[in-house]
């Protein structure tokens, strides 16, 4: 079978585009989605080798010069993408550097048709390679799943390779490769790939936005809309497991129930959007008063938990002054007034469930609010009359 290069680069056009349009139709775009800027890419591309295929007829150096520079501008697209979804800054000169620079090279060169092919080539190359080791090297993040990421650069290295092979043969054996509808089986081979590797690129961005999708739902699903931290279910589920820890092991575990003051007058005098101010404020002050492990949930309202793991009571009370000193000196000034808090502290001890634990803390929190506000008061596990502690001795 004859294939014909000309008619290849047609296909990969029509190909690009159908895919950028069924991308545009099917996909949910979300502001920060790499898949729009591979779709981006894609149309881009579609563009750029219409112009080229038009140079042949009309403005040669413009359209020429213009469609290398869709080409490279269309691989820092796909460098942003990658970027997007590694969720990894973008380092400039790679975005703009190479397009701007080949453009340029391009158009001095033009009426050299070995020079300006070489430099094309070279510069996508470049581009090629640097993104298929962004995905791929060893500190890539952990927590992004492999099998898109390995897709993509296996689609960029084949592609690579032929950007690569036209490169030599252009430097080595320019009357093979007169004209980029030379009919040479590099030519003809790295077109047909192409094709074939825009498709699998296809793939894994899309895997990659499946990916994204569903760690945004889990963390819709653990996470409190409005503060940040863990909502109740999510808290209560990791808390219990770390009271079966301190069962097992008997270690120390202490839990912490906070209450923002006068919280329902702040929402009565100056309006609901102060009071979710308020809790973002408080939620944010919160976790830059706890430790690393320490686990921060909304328990409700304007309640919040804190889960203290091998901790006790003075733990406690060092993340509650540290807690009412950032509030004092980050959040007083940003709402105009001093958020203060009630709080009550209870100390697991063996026979304890979580239940006991949030039980003891919430009669200290309520002791604390009937005493004036404003401060922390430790509370003391008591069974009811169907569980007793466990003997020891």
């Amino acid at each position: 079978m004859n294939l014909d290069a000309r008619t290849l680069f047609f296909s990969l056009m029509v190909n690009v585009l159908l895919m950028s349009i069924a991308l545009s139709f099917n996909v949910r775009w979300r502001s920060r989605s790499g898949i729009r800027a591979w779709n981006a890419s894609l149309m881009i591309q579609a563009l750029s080798w219409a112009l080229l295929i038009a140079a042949y007829r009309v403005l040669p150096r413009e359209m020429a010069t213009l469609g290398v520079a869709g080409l490279t501008g269309a691989m820092s697209f796909v460098y942003v993408a990658a970027k997007t979804y590694l969720r990894e800054p973008l380092v400039k000169p790679w975005l703009w550097g190479v397009p701007l620079v080949t453009t340029a090279v391009h158009w001095l060169v033009f009426s050299n048709y070995q020079a300006r092919i070489a430099v094309t080539n070279a510069a996508l190359a470049l581009q090629i390679g640097w993104i298929a080791w962004v995905l791929v090297r060893p500190r890539a993040r952990p927590q992004t799943d492999g099998r898109w990421r390995w897709l993509a650069a296996t689609a960029l290295m084949m592609s690579g390779v032929m950007v690569t092979g036209r490169f030599f043969l252009v430097t080595f054996s320019p009357e093979a490769y007169p004209s980029f509808e030379a009919g040479h089986w590099i030519n003809t081979l790295g077109l047909v790939l192409t094709n074939a590797d825009l498709t699998l690129g296809t793939l894994a961005f899309l895997l990659a936005h499946r990916d994204e999708a569903e760690r945004e739902l889990q963390l819709l699903a653990t996470t409190d809309g409005l503060t940040g931290v863990m909502n109740r279910r999510q808290w209560m589920a990791s808390a219990e497991v770390h009271v079966r820890l301190a069962e097992r092991h008997v270690q120390p575990v202490t839990v912490m129930m906070f209450d923002i003051d006068h919280f329902k007058q702040l929402n009565d005098t100056r309006g609901h959007a102060a009071g979710d101010a308020a809790l973002v404020r408080f939620a944010q002050a919160l976790q830059g008063a706890v430790r690393q492990p320490d686990l921060v949930g909304r328990y409700g309202g304007e309640e919040f938990c804190v889960l203290l793991p091998q901790s006790d009571a003075v733990a406690a009370k060092a993340i509650d002054r540290r807690l009412r000193e950032a509030l004092a000196r980050d959040a007083a000034p940003a709402q105009g007034l001093l958020i203060t808090c009630t709080v009550g502290v209870a100390e697991w001890r063996p026979g304890a469930r979580l239940d006991d634990l949030l039980a003891a803390a919430d009669a200290a929190l309520y002791r604390g609010k009937a005493a004036g506000r404003d401060r922390l008061e430790v509370g003391d596990i008591s069974f009811g009359a169907d569980r007793t502690p466990p003997t020891t001795g």
